[in-house]
């Protein structure tokens, strides 16, 4: 399914409602060949309760820069102070805020082709505080309060900017994070399954939504 724009590159979620579908394994594998055909790709780990997306491209990724980086968390963690500190707020002040390229770790390999690059955005830094920064998110008072939905759309359009796809390892399961990574932010939803009732039920719960949502978004636009 894909509501892609012209001239700008593709935000891609790859989603599963249960565990054990090889969702992560396929956005390894898919970012690698993009890159290897000189795009411009980054990753994304945003199954933020179990982060290990970059595990799969050891030894490329310096495991110990990729722990120190900030990742989506303090990302939004950092506007959400930054918003709660500013009342009433500039216009477009949160723009800065949704930028991602500072905190995306490139990947160490040469041979890619001109122009191809394979970053990542982590889950955040994966340290002893990862917990407590990740579950003192409160998703209500970010989006009600706080306009968590302007946030996501500014970081979508930077991401969109920066590079010609961007691939999400969302979360599974249904929560306020899968929202935001299979409604919010993609042009485009892959659903991964397995081949029992509970997977196939759930996966197809999220691509309705993704279509009803993309069709009043075309709506509005027009």
């Amino acid at each position: 399914m894909n509501s892609a724009g012209q001239g700008q590159g593709q935000v891609i979620t790859f989603y599963s409602y249960k565990g054990g579908t090889g969702r992560t394994m396929a956005v390894a594998n898919v970012a690698w060949i993009l890159a290897s055909n000189g795009k411009r790709v980054l990753m994304v780990d945003w199954d933020l309760d179990a982060p290990g997306l970059h595990r799969f491209f050891h030894p490329f990724f310096d495991e110990s820069a990729v722990s120190a980086t900030p990742g989506v968390v303090e990302i939004i963690n950092d506007y959400a102070l930054a918003a709660e500190q500013l009342d009433p707020s500039p216009k477009d002040w949160y723009l800065g805020h949704g930028q991602v390229l500072r905190h995306a770790v490139s990947l160490e390999w040469d041979e890619f082709p001109p122009g191809g690059c394979l970053d990542f955005l982590s889950a955040g830094r994966l340290n002893r505080d990862y917990s407590t920064a990740l579950f003192s998110l409160d998703w209500d008072n970010f989006y009600h309060r706080l306009h968590g939905g302007e946030f996501f759309r500014a970081m979508r359009e930077d991401m969109k900017d920066s590079y010609d796809y961007v691939l999400i390892d969302s979360r599974t399961g249904l929560s306020d994070v899968a929202d935001i990574c299979t409604i919010e932010l993609p042009d485009t939803l892959v659903v991964c399954y397995t081949l029992n009732d509970q997977s196939l039920d759930g996966g197809a719960s999220i691509a309705r939504g993704y279509f009803t949502s993309n069709t009043r978004r075309l709506r509005s636009s027009t």
